[in-house]
């Protein structure tokens, strides 16, 4: 079994509930008490199957987007997303900094990309069935949506494709030509954008020629028609080196 199988909680109370694939792929599900409440749809990538013993330096990225699956009460923050990228630290702890991308202002807190250190414990080796559908149930179709298309890079060369496959879960899919290798992703955009200028997205994926898994956070900026992106790929490090854990990088985009 995979050790970030389970339950997961941190500080602020919030759970998360993990099931990661063969491949290191990962689909769950983040209940929070803080800020608005709900139940939202995570995915994710880490390296494949890790024994408990084998712990420790185990690379995470995980995309949310903060569209509750469960609630018609909406708020502002329901047009946000988050990445988090870290690692499970020897002790257990799965550490992580979350990358919040708040495109809509809401309770004070204006538009912006907001970071913050957090630490899950894992509470359960069980996973409960996702009140979410799983990826795979999720009935996927090309959706018309402003972020579809292939956008180029212009500070580093990168090239990505992109298209919404469902407008309900804000789903959507991509490959991205990066540093001589292809990679795949899969993760949340925002499909409510009306009367905003700013559209939030947060895609995870894994460099298997790095063996890394790496996440792509932030906006469309549906003025300049630019996407302006935040690169993070997770590091497996040793206890000493926790501080390189999440490296960044920022990517600006421009469609072909």
């Amino acid at each position: 079994m995979h050790y970030l199988n389970g339950s997961w909680v941190n500080s602020y109370a919030s759970k998360m509930d993990l099931l990661v694939a063969e491949d290191g792929s990962i689909v769950g599900q983040y209940s929070s008490t803080t800020g608005s409440t709900g139940l939202y749809s995570v995915i994710g990538n880490c390296a494949p199957e890790v024994s408990s013993q084998e712990r420790e330096g185990l690379a995470v990225v995980l995309s949310i987007y903060w569209h509750p699956v469960n609630s018609e009460t909406r708020d502002e923050s329901w047009h946000w997303v988050s990445t988090y990228c870290g690692q499970v630290l020897n002790n257990g702890e799965l550490s992580v900094i979350n990358s919040l991308v708040a495109t809509s202002n809401f309770n004070g807190v204006s538009s912006g990309d907001y970071i913050d250190k957090l630490i899950f414990k894992k509470i359960s080796n069980e996973f409960k069935p996702l009140a979410i559908l799983s990826s795979e149930k999720i009935e996927k179709t090309m959706f018309s949506n402003p972020i579809n298309g292939e956008w180029i890079g212009e500070n580093p060369s990168a090239k990505l494709c992109l298209t919404v496959t469902n407008n309900r879960y804000g789903l959507v899919q991509g490959t991205a030509d990066y540093q001589n290798t292809k990679i795949m992703f899969n993760g949340f955009t925002d499909t409510n954008i009306e009367n905003l200028s700013l559209q939030s997205i947060s895609i995870c994926g894994y460099m298997f020629d790095r063996d890394v898994p790496i996440s792509l956070s932030g906006w469309l900026d549906l003025n300049s028609n630019s996407l302006q992106l935040s690169r993070w790929i997770a590091n497996a490090t040793t206890p000493d080196n926790v501080y390189y854990q999440s490296d960044v990088e920022s990517w600006l985009l421009r469609k072909k």
